[in-house]
């Protein structure tokens, strides 16, 4: 009892707060027009000038792309039965966010005049690669969003190639993508009214589809209601919501994932509630964000972008709500039976063929160059040339053999072949323990930069064992934290870039992934660790055998299964950390190597754990090499054309395959 009258007085008092915020950034605006105009005339007309051109049309802005998001949220989670989707996590945001960078470096003019449309064109386009990569397997919620993570780390890759090739639009770009609410018209307001409204009325009139998608479609069918064109039109207005927020503000994080959530914790149980709820959230929680930063006191905090601080703030609050919130299933793949395998005679010349592939990668990145003239071999043009390449050819050799390994690792943990390393967090840890060093010291050299990344690292896989071992490591869990904490991490990270800092270059080119700093001790220092991990996780083949079959399996053929997934959990941390600190927090390559070397027939664990680790050495020399050589002068950094190349490879050849099919 007590803790339903809380909720409501909760909501109240977030009410409230915003409202008295409200009032008092009015009458600051009427303050500081006095303070610069002494003419009382003036004062009052500059006055009304900003509350009717700035402030008011902010206001509007946030509740309104608040509500959209908010919807957007609940009508994904509910179409898709599904409580991890929202525009985020299924890339959405990160289509029409790529469409309108591509507008803005190519076709300004229409940019300017029709960016509702680049939105759309670009958020359709990224729903429809999930379609691609998620649904093929009758929409899996695992796979499904795992298929987000896939789709927004290549589109994010494609966009800051761009900004990294076009310096002169880098901070307006950065602090746009970060989600500024900053307004000098109504012109935002009526494009997400016009959005917003209609969709209100549709979603209205098909309130009893929607109530009858959350029972199945079997059990519509049953009812004799077909669902064949609502669900379609109800997932195209939950992608034009997100679009139209992205075109006005640009990417808001968290508040479509967050709102729906919210809602439910604070009593919105029934859907009809929750329906209603989840808008007023989203509007309540990004409204009184930007309240809060108009009313802070230092001009430094007024400018930071409204979207970032949302995410900063909200991803924290999901992580301390995860112990109210309903236990979150994720629908995995269909266990295979347990069956006796004979030994593959082909694992010799397969490894063969896969260690002379990795040789005559490493050669040609070592001995072929790119000169003036044209290609040469680096013997023959100047031998000093080999001793520069040696450390980025090791470096990223040892990047790719950490990804390879914690990839399969992670895969067989969270049973499924579209999981990657990514997901937990880590490189994203390594990514702010960099930014916190350049922070707090302007003349942080590469050791004590490489030392604030570890650090980070190492914060970030203690709040996964902490937070993840509350249900024994679960995959569910450990999926809802990853997205909480890398929501997080992108938010500190894009409130340092967007706040215009002169290394905002340095730190983009390493998060890109960059090969051209490291150093022969950091490349050694980097393998060391990917071997010591392969050799840890060679003995634990019999529990990544078992792993995938679930905690009831594995339990009755006597594995811990909690140790062996904290064990696993631990083992990929310092593989993606370690390999972070030479091609930055996101890269495809843990996700594709696994899959290639099951391809190759290697579906045993210890020959995947193999496999995995030579095609990942090999992939990242092979990107990095490209990267310096083929785009030459221009340098192109290793982890987007690894991504590049990854995302490529994986639209190709599908991959919702369910793993343990592939295990058989």
């Amino acid at each position: 009892m007590q803790r339903n009258i809380l909720r409501p007085a909760t909501a109240g008092v977030a009410i409230l707060v915003t409202i008295a915020l409200v009032a008092f950034n009015i009458d600051r605006i009427g303050q500081e027009a006095i303070g610069q105009m002494p003419d009382a005339t003036v004062a009052r007309d500059l006055s009304d000038l900003l509350l009717h051109y700035a402030f008011l049309p902010r206001l509007a802005v946030s509740l309104l792309a608040g509500a959209s998001l908010g919807l957007a949220g609940v009508l994904f989670q509910q179409v898709l039965q599904n409580p991890l989707a929202a525009p985020d996590t299924l890339a959405v945001s990160s289509g029409a966010q790529l469409a309108l960078v591509i507008g803005v470096l190519m076709t300004p003019v229409f940019k300017a005049e029709h960016p509702v449309f680049l939105a759309m064109a670009g958020a359709f386009v990224a729903w429809g690669l999930i379609a691609l990569l998620g649904t093929r397997r009758r929409s899996s919620t695992l796979t499904l969003i795992l298929a987000g993570f896939i789709a927004s780390f290549a589109l994010g890759a494609v966009a800051s190639l761009l900004v990294l090739l076009n310096q002169e639009y880098m901070t307006s770009l950065l602090i746009w993508g970060a989600g500024s609410l900053v307004q000098t018209d109504w012109e935002g307001v009526w494009t997400l009214g016009i959005c917003l409204l209609p969709a209100i009325a549709i979603v209205a009139v098909l309130g009893r589809s929607l109530l009858i998608i959350g029972l199945g479609d079997q059990a519509a069918g049953n009812l004799g209601v077909s669902l064949r064109f609502a669900k379609p039109l109800l997932l195209a207005l939950a992608v034009l919501l997100s679009a139209s927020v992205v075109a006005v503000v640009g990417v808001i994080g968290f508040v479509g994932l967050a709102a729906p959530h919210l809602a439910r914790v604070l009593g919105a149980n029934a859907f009809k509630s929750r329906l209603i709820a989840s808008p007023l959230a989203g509007a309540a929680i990004f409204t009184l964000v930007d309240q809060v930063l108009q009313a802070a006191p230092m001009e430094e905090v007024n400018a930071l972008p409204t979207g970032a601080v949302t995410a900063l703030i909200g991803a924290p609050v999901l992580i301390l709500l995860l112990r109210q919130l309903p236990v979150v299933v994720l629908e995995g793949v269909e266990p295979a039976p347990l069956t006796a395998r004979a030994p593959d005679r082909r694992l010799g010349s397969v490894f063969a063929v896969l260690a002379a592939l990795l040789f005559a990668t490493l050669a040609v990145a070592l001995l072929v160059g790119r000169g003036p003239d044209g290609f040469y071999f680096g013997t023959a043009f100047d031998t000093g040339s080999i001793d520069w390449r040696l450390p980025r050819v090791v470096g990223s050799a040892a990047a790719g053999l950490a990804l390879g390994v914690a990839g399969c690792l992670v895969q067989r943990l969270f049973a499924n072949p579209m999981a990657s390393p990514e997901i937990l967090g880590i490189g994203g840890g390594v990514a702010v323990g960099l930014v916190v060093v350049l922070l707090i010291s302007a003349q942080a050299g590469a050791s004590l930069q490489f030392g604030g990344a570890l650090a980070g690292a190492a914060v970030v896989t203690a709040l996964v064992v902490i937070l993840g071992g509350h249900r024994g490591f679960s995959p569910e869990r450990l999926l809802l934290i990853g997205i909480a904490i890398t929501a997080l991490l992108n938010a500190t990270t894009l409130l340092f870039l967007a706040l215009g800092d002169p290394r905002i270059g340095q730190v983009l080119a390493w998060l890109s992934g960059s090969t051209y700093r490291v150093t022969p001790g950091l490349a050694f220092s980097v393998l060391g660790v990917a071997l010591a991990v392969m050799a840890c996780a060679m003995p634990l083949s019999r529990w990544l055998e078992i792993l995938p079959f679930g905690p009831e399996v594995a339990t009755s053929m006597g594995l811990p299964v909690a140790f062996a997934r904290l064990v696993v959990v631990a083992l990929t941390a310092m593989a993606t950390a370690a390999a972070a600190l030479i091609i930055g927090p996101m890269s495809f390559v843990g996700l594709l190597a696994p899959h290639l070397a099951a391809q190759t027939g290697l579906r045993r664990a210890w020959a995947q754990l193999c496999g995995a680790a030579v095609v990942g050495s090999a992939l990242v020399v092979f990107a990095d090499w490209i990267g310096r050589v083929i785009f030459a002068p221009t340098e192109l950094p290793a982890g987007l054309l690894a991504v590049l190349i990854g995302a490529s490879i994986v639209a190709l050849a599908s991959l919702p395959t369910p793993l343990r099919s592939r295990m058989e």
